[in-house]
């Protein structure tokens, strides 16, 4: 293993990797699905397992992206996966699994049982005397040529399954023998003897009233119960393993397989993984506590929560974007989840053979080192707010940030003319249900702080926003607040900042910028905060001090600055080539304009703090340290000059602020 790698799936990998001390039967496993958004580096992060795994644990990977496999057709690859040559182990025999695609391939009555006996028993022969190049040739074809016929694999796979298959029987002829008592242990067939098995299994799928299904739990569980025989075989404790694994006992344990599997959103993915979680369910409902299950450990990747286990996990887990909900279980992030608290469920709640958790964003010092060395640290900084920390989105970052340099309070680091380069990032999304123009028009619904539903009373009356939201949350770009704070719900900085960019300059083609968030201004009803956010989104910017000015004197300051982080991440659609200072000499005099007589120290500093906070919350603006001082510089002063006693609020949002972590 790599020791040096410490990223969320690495980890999380190595704490579920223990399968039990020496002589303990195996623990049962989740089903581990790592979720997040395109660009979240899910590939990214299986091949970081698989580099960590290395020779020191057995595993195999397959990725659902460029086909659409059967069950049948990714269990034949991860068989010849895992029967590749180990160190300092014998090389695994999937028996069972391939006497039974033998048996699927033969050319049987399905109607004379002692004749199709004798038929199959000719078959195995032909196979055990098979043993020079090009001898099983004509055997595989009838093989691969009756399974694909019968779609148990999909035509355009057979090439490769007519690869693999042959492998696979070169590794179980020196044990051919031993077939019929090997199959009598998959125990769907537990009348006759194995070669009963056999002849009901080709029956099954060839026979009057074929049963697919049933020929894929059969399968599926052969499969499993030859990784069950091959980890007794091959595993002992772990020879000269380097292992890194986070688990007590490292002399005398054994690691778990593992199985990687990528985009299993995919319809391919899913119909795997409902075929593996039904035939451990089965196993495990024959056997009780003393099957715990087979050790194999599956490590998924997911773009998507929804597919045909999504209902499993929404009355398990609650999906991310659910500030509350039925389910009392949160999807926790990788560096939070373990073995335990997938096993320990709390009460009230359902059992699952799915174990969902989040990508984590990129740490500051992981974006450093996708920009490159000797890169400034305003860089960083700037790449790790404006991605918020996507590894794709830094990626992007990287290639532009290297053709041109920062500025403090820069605002056209991304491109000053649209739509572009905001409309071919959004194409890169590959939502699958939504047209990227009609998403830019919806991008005042989409980014606002509450995308849970609006209240009866704010209804919005605009075409397509709920199946966009409704997509954008199945697509893992939404997600609720961790802590209960406000917002609840948000989207992610870096489709948000790509929406509102691309409506800002669209130059035609749909609803501008000020048409749409005049929609939204429309339908906030007596939400204070959901006006003053549309305003300042407009740019009406001294109705917006004139509302918290009011406020300021009477409610508490926590509750006051909670309102005012909100508004300020309202989007602008303000010129990108005019940097900080003139825009904030503009807002300040406008406000000025608005108030010219009467004005108070606490108007002049609200009027600086709002116009600095909304320019520095700017996601795709090079926040400088003028302005976290001016922002820190008017607070101070509002705490000077309030009248109330809980000022500290405003003196801890302050030093905040000096660190460029307020709003």
């Amino acid at each position: 293993m790599v020791e040096a790698d410490r990223s969320g799936p690495v980890l999380l990998t190595r704490r579920m990797l223990w399968n039990g001390a020496v002589g303990e039967p195996p623990r049962r496993l989740p089903v581990l699905v790592l979720l997040g958004p395109v660009g979240a580096g899910k590939s990214h992060s299986l091949s970081r397992i698989s580099e960590d795994l290395d020779w020191g644990v057995v595993h195999a990977r397959f990725d659902f992206a460029d086909d659409d496999p059967s069950p049948i057709d990714v269990l034949v690859r991860l068989a010849y996966d895992f029967s590749r040559k180990w160190r300092h182990r014998k090389q695994a025999r999937f028996l069972r699994f391939t006497v039974a695609l033998i048996a699927i391939g033969a050319k049987l009555t399905t109607t004379d049982r002692q004749a199709d006996r004798q038929q199959l028993l000719r078959l195995l022969d032909e196979f055990k005397r098979g043993r020079w190049p090009g001898r099983l040739d004509p055997l595989v074809n009838v093989v691969v040529k009756t399974a694909t016929a019968t779609r148990l694999v999909p035509a355009p796979l057979g090439e490769a399954f007519a690869a693999e298959f042959p492998k696979l029987i070169q590794t179980i002829l020196p044990r051919l023998g031993q077939a019929l008592r090997s199959i009598a242990d998959v125990e769907l067939f537990q009348g006759g003897d194995g070669l009963d098995a056999l002849v009901d299994l080709n029956w099954m799928a060839h026979g009057r009233t074929p049963d697919p299904r049933g020929v894929t739990t059969w399968l599926t569980e052969a499969f499993l119960a030859d990784v069950r025989e091959n980890h007794r075989r091959m595993s002992g404790p772990e020879r000269r393993s380097p292992c890194d694994c986070d688990n007590p006992g490292k002399q005398t344990h054994l690691h778990n397989w593992v199985v990687l599997l990528d985009d299993v959103d995919h319809p391919g993915g899913l119909a795997f993984l409902q075929a593996l979680t039904t035939a451990r369910e089965n196993y495990h409902s024959r056997h009780g506590e003393r099957g715990t299950g087979d050790p194999l450990l599956v490590v998924a990747t997911s773009g998507k929560w929804q597919g045909e286990w999504a209902s499993e996990l929404g009355r398990t887990w609650r999906p991310p974007w659910q500030p509350a909900g039925p389910a009392a279980r949160i999807v926790p992030d990788c560096r939070d989840a373990s073995y335990t608290h997938w096993a320990d469920q709390p009460p009230n709640t359902r059992s699952t053979a799915y174990y969902p958790v989040l990508l984590e964003p990129l740490a500051i010092g992981e974006i450093a080192a996708i920009l490159g060395r000797d890169v400034p640290a305003a860089q960083v900084t700037f790449a790790h707010q404006a991605t918020g920390g996507l590894p794709g989105a830094a990626q992007h970052l990287a290639r532009t940030l290297r053709r041109s340099g920062l500025r403090p309070g820069a605002r056209d680091v991304l491109g000053t003319e649209g739509p572009d380069p905001w409309r071919t990032w959004l194409s890169e999304l590959r939502l699958s249900t939504v047209d990227i123009d009609e998403l830019v028009t919806a991008a005042p619904f989409a980014t606002a702080p509450w995308l849970v539903p609006l209240p009866a009373d704010g209804l919005v009356d605009q075409p397509h926003v709920g199946p966009i939201l409704t997509e954008l949350r199945a697509s893992l770009w939404v997600n609720a607040a961790r802590d209960g704070g406000t917002p609840d719900v948000t989207l992610h900085p870096w489709l948000e900042g790509n929406l509102v960019s691309a409506l800002a300059r669209r130059n035609g083609g749909g609803p501008s910028y000020t048409a749409q968030f005049t929609a939204l201004r429309a339908a906030a009803g007596g939400d204070d905060v959901r006006l003053a956010y549309c305003l300042l989104a407009l740019g009406d910017f001294p109705a917006v001090v004139d509302l918290f000015e009011r406020d300021f004197p009477h409610q508490p300051h926590r509750k006051w600055l909670d309102r005012l982080a909100v508004v300020a991440r309202a989007p602008d659609d303000q010129p990108l080539d005019e940097g900080y200072e003139d825009l904030y000499a503009r807002l300040v005099d406008a406000d000025v304009e608005h108030r010219p007589g009467d004005r108070t120290e606490i108007r002049n500093n609200l009027a600086r703090l709002l116009a600095t906070s909304w320019l520095a919350t700017n996601p795709f603006a090079v926040r400088g340290t003028h302005q976290n001082r001016d922002i820190a510089k008017a607070l101070n002063a509002l705490s000077a000059a309030s009248r109330r006693s809980d000022t500290s609020a405003l003196d801890d949002a302050a030093e905040l602020a000096h660190r460029g972590l307020w709003p």
